[in-house]
């Protein structure tokens, strides 16, 4: 996510907020303390990271809203703003229970 090499994770809370822990090579302490991304994020039933999905070399995220519609958010490769305004993909995906 932050484009340092290092895999980050992400996560959303029960109130909606998208945190990022980025990567820090270390076994013993694999992420560091979390940075928020924003919130709102509840508003979707089902986020992915699907890796880069642009070709762009940087990692991006899927996220799947109550009516089925998938939105990509592009990744930045800062840590600070993640991810760029999303792009909707298209409808109909609330006919899948998961997105992996």
């Amino acid at each position: 996510m932050t484009g340092d090499g290092r895999a980050d994770l992400v996560a959303r809370d029960g109130s909606g907020v998208l945190w990022l822990y980025r990567g820090t090579g270390s076994a013993a302490a694999p992420f560091a303390a979390r940075v928020r991304i924003g919130g709102g994020w509840n508003m979707f039933s089902a986020l992915a990271g699907t890796g880069d999905v642009t070709g762009d070399g940087r990692a991006d995220l899927v996220a799947r809203d109550a009516s089925g519609v998938l939105w990509l958010y592009h990744g930045t490769g800062s840590a600070a703003a993640p991810f760029a305004a999303r792009v909707r993909i298209g409808a109909g995906w609330n006919t899948y229970n998961a997105l992996i």
